[in-house]
């Protein structure tokens, strides 16, 4: 049972690098599934059976973007005494920086953020989703650098949260549609290197 699990693991994580690989090359509209499949070595089915269909995928590839994250909470959360702004703040400028540096990751961008747009349509939990998610993680992260450090007064880690999503998610969102000249690095550093110095010093 453990060796089918780890096999299923396996074609999820092939299939999920072949779908990755031909969206950012092609774009996700010009990508079927049959070509998916015949990168990944494995058939239709089983893309079907580990996310279902293209937005699945989709889905999936956001989720393992904000998986930095992710992990830098846990181990923060998991590590007294270990936690600090320096820390969050290289992550994050390190994602921006990925995403800036590949031409191909702004139509990726806009391709799941029209994503958000359609599910929210049918459904308004599901572009809750995301957004609530992200802000839970970054509140984790705030949460061990309060505890460790410290925050001014007035923030505490759901308001220092809340105050850093709408800045990234603002800087995402208009790089990824091209709105004015807009880009991750530097505009997007500085905007955020500007609010990790109203954090950094709690006996201000």
């Amino acid at each position: 049972m453990r060796r089918t699990k780890e096999d299923a693991a396996e074609t999820a994580r092939q299939i999920l690098e072949a779908a990755q690989k031909l969206f950012l090359d092609n774009g996700y509209d010009n990508v079927s599934l049959d070509e998916i499949a015949a990168a990944a070595g494995v058939t239709r089915g089983a893309i079907h059976w580990h996310f279902k269909n293209k937005q699945g995928l989709l889905l999936e590839l956001r989720h393992q973007a904000i998986r930095p994250f992710e992990e830098l909470a846990e181990n923060m959360a998991a590590s007294p005494g270990k936690a600090s702004l320096s820390r969050f703040n290289s992550v994050v400028f390190e994602v921006l920086c990925r995403l800036q540096k590949d031409p191909r990751q702004q139509g990726m961008s806009r391709c799941m953020i029209r994503l958000d747009i359609a599910l929210a349509e049918n459904n308004p939990d599901c572009g809750k989703a995301f957004r609530q998610e992200l802000h839970a993680i970054f509140a984790r992260i705030f949460r061990s650098v309060e505890r460790d450090c410290g925050l001014p007064p007035p923030w505490n880690a759901d308001s220092a949260a809340s105050a850093l999503y709408a800045a990234v998610d603002g800087i995402y969102v208009s790089w990824a549609l091209g709105v004015g000249t807009v880009h991750l690095v530097p505009d997007g550093q500085l905007l955020l290197k500007s609010l990790f110095e109203i954090w950094e010093n709690p006996g201000a």
